[in-house]
């Protein structure tokens, strides 16, 4: 026996087979990295998203109902009392959950040493407060029911005034007289609790209060701006407001969703969108990719294998089927790491906020998290379909190898 040929030829075979489990544990990788990035991906931008939309419905509601005179960016007009009736029929609306009065004016509000123009809201005492509960820093929300003339204010505003809870925050406005003089006229709610939105077009100019004390300041026989309204379902939103606007008189009222009457932040959210694809697009191109690249290198080590099973009768398809069982293991290998990295890494940030963020330029202090059932199911049901895609072209290789050729590497 030449023994130095048989040893070189084992240390080959050995070589070989080192590499080829090398390239195999790569496009594991690649795949688990490529999946896990997806996941963190979608998982990020969707909390981002729903965290951004949870704070501006938190604030207006799902649905405002105004004057049809109101402008952007202009002083709310005034509602007669009378229109309060109307209240009973948006309340009747199928879909509606909550609905509330609230009245906004514009006012100056005076510190210890400064002085700051701001937007005074008004609440009913039904209102919906649970979402500055939730992001109340200190004190506690006002009780109108046994004192309404108290108030809450922003930690910007706080710092700006120089005002802490048990303060009074004067607060002046321009109320016209039956002369038509617009004559200075204050409030001086107590600060109950102060808040922070990390929506700087809130926490720098809102007081909250009781519509009882803007109602002082507003012209006779008016009562407030607008209805706020909270629908069972925000994703219906749209269909409660058409119904809402078939139940209300004809050109009186405007009749917005959170969506239109906030029409700049969710058309910045809805531009993340565009970044999730082609982050998607990036990490499925690398995986398919680094597939394909793993199958080619499979194939063209294994030729003298393929060119023997062709010798001994073997079809191509059935040879294709030897490749599909080694992409059905790099995948399911892939995905179970993915998984379980992106899983993983998302519940940590989740828990304990690793990652944070410049609330004036994010509005949130960290990452937010979302996991969706229909996001995962998508990663994973992408991968697998992009893999099994790739397998065309080592597929079509396999289809034009020749016996005779391959058996020639033995």
């Amino acid at each position: 026996m030449n023994w130095p040929f048989f040893v070189a030829r084992k240390l080959a075979a050995r070589k070989q087979k080192s590499f080829s489990t090398a390239i195999i544990r790569l496009a594991v990788v690649a795949v688990g990295l490529s999946s896990a990035v997806m996941i963190l991906a979608l998982a990020s931008v969707s909390g981002f998203q729903t965290g951004i939309k949870n704070k501006v419905i938190g604030v207006n509601g799902h649905i405002v109902v105004d004057d049809i005179s109101n402008t952007e960016g202009a002083e709310p007009v005034p509602l007669p009392i009378s229109r309060e009736n109307f209240t009973t029929d948006i309340r009747s609306v199928s879909g509606v959950k909550s609905v509330s009065l609230v009245a906004i004016r514009p006012c100056i509000a005076r510190g210890e040493s400064e002085i700051d123009g701001m937007l005074a809201r008004g609440v009913a005492t039904n209102a919906d407060l649970s979402f500055f509960k939730e992001n109340l820093l200190s004190g506690s929300i006002p009780d109108f029911v046994k004192d309404s003339n108290t108030a809450l204010i922003s930690s910007v505003t706080s710092k700006r005034l120089g005002l802490k809870i048990g303060d009074r925050i004067q607060a002046i406005f321009f109320k016209q007289d039956s002369s038509g003089t617009k004559r200075p006229r204050a409030i001086n709610p107590k600060i109950t609790g102060i808040f922070s939105t990390g929506l700087e077009e809130y926490d720098k100019s809102l007081i909250l209060t009781h519509i009882s004390q803007i109602r002082k300041m507003m012209p006779k026989g008016t009562g407030f701006t607008q209805w706020e309204i909270r629908t069972q379902d925000f994703s219906k939103s749209e269909q409660v407001a058409e119904t809402i606007a078939l139940k209300l008189p004809p050109g009186i009222f405007n009749i917005n969703t959170a969506k239109r009457y906030n029409r700049q932040i969710f058309d910045w959210l809805a531009l993340l969108d565009t970044n999730v694809v082609i982050i998607l697009s990036l990490m499925l191109l690398v995986a398919g990719i680094g597939m394909c690249t793993t199958l080619l290198i499979l194939v063209t080590e294994r030729t003298a294998m393929i060119g023997t099973l062709k010798a001994l009768g073997a079809k191509n398809g059935g040879i294709r089927q030897i490749f599909i069982f080694q992409v059905l293991f790099i995948v399911g290998l892939g995905l179970l790491l993915g998984n379980f990295l992106g899983l993983g890494l998302a519940y940590i940030q989740d828990e304990f906020g690793l990652i944070l963020l410049n609330t004036e330029t994010y509005y949130v202090d960290r990452v937010l998290i979302e996991l969706n059932s229909f996001h995962l199911m998508l990663v994973n049901a992408g991968t697998i379909l992009l893999c099994f895609v790739v397998l065309y072209l080592p597929a079509r290789v396999i289809g034009r190898l020749s016996p005779v050729k391959t058996m020639r590497f033995q």
